[in-house]
């Protein structure tokens, strides 16, 4: 029985070890879901960056995107319908230092997220504060209709 334990764990090592399963991970343009049929257990790292929180507090949605050292001229908000739209980019990289450790990549990002509501543009506002940019994005109830349910007067006998 411990055997067949450790002969999965094994054969899931190596798929771990192979280079088309970390850039089927990490590199969207590199990947090719046809060439090796490998079980993916984690979500594509893009999906978790950045983070965000969304909620409805005093009759608006408000977004919490973390998005630490980027000032407003790197970072892009749209909206269309009830999509919201993240894009930017952070640059880190100075080619004229001498770096002694590197962990910081320059490296775009995008986030999409559904609104669950739909909201007014128009009195919308955002703020960048300790590298969290709040939107606040004011509910349009407006466009929230009910859809009348029309019930059959006669019962069946």
């Amino acid at each position: 029985m411990e055997m067949d334990k450790l002969k999965k764990w094994l054969d899931m090592a190596q798929q771990y070890q192979a280079e088309s399963f970390w850039k089927q991970i990490f590199d969207e343009k590199n990947a090719n879901p046809s060439s090796a049929p490998l079980t993916n257990p984690f979500p594509k790292v893009q999906e978790y960056f950045p983070k965000c929180d969304l909620y409805e507090a005093d009759g608006r949605l408000v977004v919490e995107i973390e998005i630490p050292g980027l000032n407003k001229e790197n970072v892009h908000v749209s909206l269309n319908q009830q999509i919201l739209t993240i894009t930017g980019e952070f640059k880190s990289l100075e080619p004229k230092r001498k770096y002694f450790l590197k962990e910081r990549v320059n490296r775009r990002f995008k986030k999409e997220l559904t609104l669950p509501f739909p909201v007014q543009l128009t009195n919308s506002s955002s703020e960048l504060c300790n590298g969290v940019l709040a939107i606040y994005l004011p509910l349009n109830q407006e466009e929230i209709e009910d859809i009348p349910i029309l019930f059959d007067k006669q019962t069946p006998e």
